[in-house]
């Protein structure tokens, strides 16, 4: 039994009851609502003799709903907008809604604000102590208890104008999972973050169909399928790379040259002193400076002279310009104060004011002031300031092989797209175990990947990113920290493997990895770089079946792209007829697949002015460069490049007005000729540009085709596998990613982002999801996971729903908690959450409750339709059995009941309609006794099918009816007596 309480205000102590059975008061009708995803709910519906009649104030008014029987508060709510109406009868009821406390969440807003490094519970209590600034204390919450921990949650947030409630679900249930739970407890309300709330019943008596539960219903939801799946990985998050300390600009500030004589010349040490100090030295100067070094030391950094008059006075003059040391320290600079290094001594020859005329041959010595007590500068040896140098710069410049070099080339074609995104230093060819830094840089990752083993990562000044790998077997052979600055030519690796792969790229590494098989200019050519040659990068993969050479150069994308710009000042028109050659001239007409003939063969300098169509145009750029990349009937687009083309249309089927075609300016923006978007001719031109800043975007306008396409939806990408031009192009451009960019298996699992499911889209169709494991970067690790979770796939959500009739202590069952549940008819034997009961206040027998949160695979999906196929004929031998039985029940006593009931109803005799009453019920009952013996008879079949399921259903259906009947006669007998049957008249 249930008591229901009611205030006038949420801030009242005292109320007043409503509904208690107990002491006759109950509400016309109650149902109360208890969910673990959705907010809880209390219908009432009262008449005028109730003491809430007439008084609700929406907002205002609150009630509390108690379990009699243990006085625990199930729910306390505020009420909504009321519902009146007058019965036949003229007595008028009022229905109210009341919603649980936790909608207090909605009456806050989030002010905008940015949250970095907090823990769930941390930012819970932000978003609360917001919410709490914003409203009156009886809508305050406390937190309690949080059990939800996450480390990747432990990021930056971005809270933008949202309610309360809605910034919890999406900033935390939304991305990490766990439940709210709210309470209202000594007048306070409390607010729970729980990682799993409930407890197990598993050791409790189970839940079991004919024993203690009338029946349980079971909904198959195949809408959670997934046929192809989109694994996601971590966020890449924009690099920022911190102040310039290392060695890789020349900007004024940072220097590098030779700081010791070349072949006894001194030189062009003078020269970069000079530099460093800031002043100029003229060739004159330079040779006048080198005859006063042959005059004083021959050269000589560490000679010192014992036998003049400096000896004697016990300061010897010493090294290349013979300072003593008192003079030498004076003009020294700021860690260069070694008297025995000639460059020191340079430097501070040159930190004199007077330097010009103090230095001459016939004995010299500084008279002017000190110019600098540090250098002007930061200066770091030649060979390893912001120039480049060889990994292994004792073997100089040596010949690679044809596999070793960066780009596509001959002996590579093992690889993905036969593209390799680096320079391979071999054991043969570069022999050496001292790994030598090529640039200067700060190393900002160490760690392991699958395809790169051991490597690390630095980013220089001058914009560059560079990787070292495969060439440390074990993380001991990196010898540096991440945070380090290191110089060119300092060692920071020992080889212990059989070459070392250098990879550069301006874009965000992560980023960049995403195409380690994809020529789309993202990663660059160390080789140029580190010996100052050409690059040897420009030689393409030998395609077959091909005969032209064109497949061996680089894509030239800004040819067609100033074509499309002809076109669109020339206002260009559609047309598939003869006037479609015109683009090869004055580009007046075009259809959309002369229009990429004629863009490709620009791209590829081709001279065959020859124009394709949807049918043709596959063979022209398999023979010219391009391979298939995808083809398929998927509407999502996968991570494009420059130059690819898509042709939409079925291979056969495409010919004229059935296929159409466009091609990628750069990764983020397709041009095509078309008709019929705003913008085209007269006025404009039928050539469009579809990316980021357009209506539509890339995404849109594909999705657009995809889902308007007239037949069947099939296309395909062809990718260009030569040497396409570095891009600057949206999302990569300056090494940046935007926000939310994730990791993803294209780079391997051959440039496609998704794994297809060949037996569930056979089952369903093409279905598309995604799963994000957000702290996974490795793509290697992303698509095992990705592959793991496909072979435990969860093809459906079942949710069963029981009845309370002659279900024991009904109330005992609380949502939230797990209890084992067995149906052998809808089920194997399962420990099943209550996530849902519907609470009936004057008819407790009637509530359910419903349990999910069970997941079947793919063969549970299928066997819940195969179950009979094993024993066929023992089945159809107890079907008869049951049918018979079925048959016997309609033939008997109830028809006669239900016409005398029928003909009861339209009298007033209530103590006839009472006695009829009584007499239904019997016959309820013994409907009852019947039933559990044809179940008893269906649990001796071993497997179940449809035909099994619709008999029990009809035995259902008569028990439904007789149900139905009773109802209708309470409902009269209230009409008939002025109230309820029992006599209350509330």
């Amino acid at each position: 039994m249930y008591r229901v309480i009611a205030y006038d205000e949420p801030t009242d102590k005292a109320g007043y009851v409503i509904h208690d059975p107990v002491v006759s008061l109950a509400a016309s009708e109650g149902k109360l609502s208890i969910s673990s995803s959705q907010t809880n709910t209390l219908s009432l519906t009262l008449n005028q003799a109730n003491k809430l009649f007439g008084k609700v104030r929406p907002m205002h008014t609150h009630v509390e709903v108690y379990d009699s029987d243990n006085s625990e508060l199930l729910f306390r709510g505020r009420a909504l907008k009321p519902e009146r109406e007058m019965k036949s009868n003229g007595q008028f009821i009022q229905t109210y809604d009341f919603e649980d406390i936790d909608s207090y969440l909605i009456d806050s807003v989030q002010r905008y604000i940015e949250i970095a490094n907090a823990t769930p519970e941390e930012f819970l209590k932000k978003l609360i102590e917001e919410h709490n600034s914003q409203v009156p204390e009886y809508k305050q919450f406390t937190v309690r208890n949080v059990t939800v921990t996450n480390k990747k949650d432990n990021t930056l947030r971005k809270v933008d104008y949202q309610t309360t409630k809605d910034a919890i679900k999406k900033l935390l249930i939304d991305s990490i999972g766990g439940s709210i739970i709210v309470e209202y407890k000594d007048g306070k309300n409390y607010i729970d973050y729980l990682k799993s709330p409930g407890q197990d019943h598993s050791m409790e008596a189970p839940l079991k169909i004919a024993e203690n539960m009338q029946s349980a219903k079971v909904a198959i939801d195949p809408s959670k399928v997934i046929t192809r799946l989109i694994p996601l990985g971590a966020q890449i998050e924009t690099q920022k790379p911190d102040e310039k300390h290392d060695d890789s600009s020349d900007d004024g500030t940072k220097l590098s040259g030779t700081m010791k004589a070349i072949n006894g010349d001194w030189g062009p040490a003078i020269k970069f002193a000079a530099k460093c100090m800031k002043t100029s030295v003229s060739d004159a100067e330079v040779s006048t400076i080198k005859d006063v070094i042959k005059h004083e030391s021959n050269g000589s950094e560490t000679i010192v002279n014992n036998w003049d008059s400096n000896a004697a006075a016990g300061t010897p003059s010493k090294g290349l310009l013979q300072f003593i040391e008192p003079t030498f320290k004076a003009y020294a600079v700021e860690g260069y104060t070694n008297i025995l290094k000639g460059f020191h001594q340079l430097l501070a020859m040159f930190n004199d004011s007077n330097w010009k005329s103090d230095v001459h041959t016939g004995g010299w010595g500084p008279t002017g002031s000190k110019r600098y007590d540090k250098l002007p500068v930061d200066i770091t040896q030649s060979g390893t300031g912001g120039g480049w140098s060889s990994p292994f710069p004792d073997n100089g410049h040596k010949q690679f092989a044809s596999y070793q070099l960066f780009g596509v080339h001959a002996g590579g074609e093992f690889r993905q797209n036969g593209f390799h995104d680096g320079l391979d230093f071999g054991s043969v060819d570069h022999p050496g175990s001292d790994v030598h830094a090529i640039h200067g840089m700060k190393i900002t990752r160490i760690g392991y990947m699958g395809g790169l083993g051991n490597y690390f990562v630095g980013h220089s000044d001058d914009g560059y990113n560079i990787g070292y790998q495969e060439a440390f077997a074990s993380r001991s052979d990196i010898h540096v920290k991440v945070g380090q600055y290191v110089k060119t030519g300092q060692v920071v690796g020992t080889r212990t493997t059989s070459h070392l792969h250098v990879g550069i790229t301006k874009k965000d590494f992560d980023y960049a990895l995403r195409y380690a098989f994809t020529n789309n200019g993202t990663w660059i050519d160390p080789e140029p770089l580190i010996f100052n040659t050409k690059s040897k990068s420009k030689k393409a993969l030998e395609f077959k079946p091909t005969d032209s050479p064109l497949a061996n150069q680089t894509l030239d994308i800004q040819a067609g792209v100033d074509m499309f710009n002809k076109a669109k000042d020339a206002h260009l028109e559609y047309a598939m007829d003869y006037r479609r050659a015109d683009i090869l001239t004055n580009q007046k007409h075009a259809d959309c697949s002369s229009f990429v003939s004629y863009f490709i063969e620009l791209a590829i300098h081709e001279t065959d002015r020859t124009l394709y169509n949807t049918e043709t145009l596959h063979g022209f750029l398999k023979n010219h460069g391009y391979l298939l990349h995808y083809e398929g009937d998927s509407k999502t687009l996968p991570a494009m490049q420059t130059g690819d083309v898509i042709i939409m249309g079925k291979k056969g089927q495409s010919a004229g007005a059935a296929g159409h075609t466009a091609v990628m300016k750069d990764a983020d923006t397709v041009l095509e000729c078309s008709s019929g978007w705003p913008g085209g001719y007269p006025d404009g031109a039928d050539v469009f540009e579809h990316g980021k800043g357009s209506n539509p975007t890339l995404a849109n306008w594909f999705s657009y085709d995809a889902n308007n396409w007239s037949g069947e939806w099939y296309w395909y990408l062809y990718r260009f596998s030569g040497n396409i031009p570095e891009q600057d192009s949206g999302d990569q451009k300056g090494g940046t990613i935007k926000s939310g960019v994730r990791y993803t298996i294209a780079p391997v699992n051959d440039g496609k982002d998704y794994l297809d499911i060949p037996e569930f889209q056979k089952e369903f169709g093409i279905i598309n999801g995604v799963v994000t494991w957000d702290n996974i970067k490795d793509p290697a690790q992303l698509l095992t996971k990705g592959k793991a979770w496909i072979k435990a796939q969860k093809a459906s959500t079942n949710t069963f729903t029981v009845s309370a009739i002659e279900l024991n202590e009904y109330e005992r069952f609380k949502v939230y908690d797990r209890y084992l549940f067995i149906n052998p008819y809808v089920a194997e034997q399962q420990l099943l959450t209550v996530i849902g009961k519907e609470i009936d206040l004057n008819k407790p027998h009637k509530s359910t409750m419903t349990f999910g949160d069970k997941t079947t695979k793919l063969t549970d999906y299928h066997n819940d339709f195969k179950k009979v196929s094993k024993d066929i004929e023992s089945l159809k031998s107890t079907v008869s059995t049951i049918g018979g039985d079925v048959s016997s029940m309609r033939g008997g006593t109830s028809s006669a009941e239900l016409a005398t009931i029928s003909e009861q109803l339209g009298t007033v005799d209530v103590p006839q309609l009472k006695k009829d009453y009584e007499g239904t019920q019997k016959d309820i009952e013994d409907s009852k006794t019947r039933l559990d013996s044809a179940e008893t008879d269906l649990k001796t079949v071993k497997e179940d099918d449809e035909t099994t399921k619709q008999t029990l259903e009809e035995y259902q259906q008569t028990l439904t009816e007789y149900q139905q009947t009773i109802t209708d006669l309470d409902e009269r007998l209230k009409k008939l007596e002025g109230g309820n049957a029992d006599g209350t008249g509330v």
